[in-house]
């Protein structure tokens, strides 16, 4: 479903996809049986792509990220499947345990512990690609931000692709571009009518700022 996207997350984020920063198999069955139900194919998606890289999954240090809870550490509830939190705020995200057998169910989030949920995001694969762009644009060492408004997005459109497809990212908060031949990642916060453009590469961030005409600025 989104494995192969995700991949490509993270080779256009650090070069190269490896094995190792993915989830064994076993230990995402050995989830599921403690559990006793099978978990979403966008969530195992996730866990064997980027269930052992430390960005990804929110645990290499950094502020202001998201975690997504290892497969050992998935808890049920209230009938709520908590698989996503903030790592400085008591925001929490789930899957209903009604839609565990859906192949890519919606999201619901809340603002801490005992709050009510609301529907978050139209599909967890929306959700979980978003997340792992967001996560690998924060945590790379050339960053630029600008505020545009989301009718201004073809500019972006033009000079990204969409991870995954457009289709895929739209329905929650975020959307995420990728350009795996400058190794450009960049994800638009719809909340916040923020752009967020990082890389890896020396001089990437200045020519995407050249052939973009954006007033791109420091993080």
């Amino acid at each position: 479903m989104i494995e192969e996207s995700l991949q490509d997350v993270v080779s256009t984020a650090y070069g190269a996809w490896r094995p190792e920063d993915g989830c064994p198999r076993a230990e995402i069955a050995a989830a599921e049986e403690r559990l006793g139900f099978a978990l979403p194919d966008a969530l195992r998606d996730y866990y064997a792509a980027a269930g052992r890289h430390p960005e990804l999954m929110g645990t290499g240090g950094r502020e202001y990220t998201l975690r997504v809870s290892a497969p050992g550490r998935l808890d049920v509830e209230a009938g709520a499947l908590l698989f996503c939190g903030e790592n400085r705020w008591p925001a929490q995200w789930s899957v209903s345990t009604d839609d565990h057998g859906w192949p890519d169910p919606r999201v619901q989030g809340r603002s801490g512990p005992a709050e009510r949920w609301y529907s978050r995001f139209r599909r967890l694969s929306a959700f979980l690609i978003n997340v792992a762009c967001r996560q690998a644009v924060r945590s790379l060492p050339h960053q630029a931000s600008v505020r545009l408004r989301k009718g201004d997005l073809g500019t972006v459109e033009s000079l990204l692709g969409y991870v995954g497809s457009r289709d895929v990212c739209k329905g929650g908060d975020w959307l995420s571009f990728a350009d795996r031949s400058s190794r450009v990642l960049a994800d638009y916060c719809h909340i916040t009518s923020t752009l967020r453009v990082g890389t890896a590469a020396p001089g990437a961030l200045d020519s995407f700022r050249e052939r973009s005409n954006l007033r791109l600025g420091p993080v």
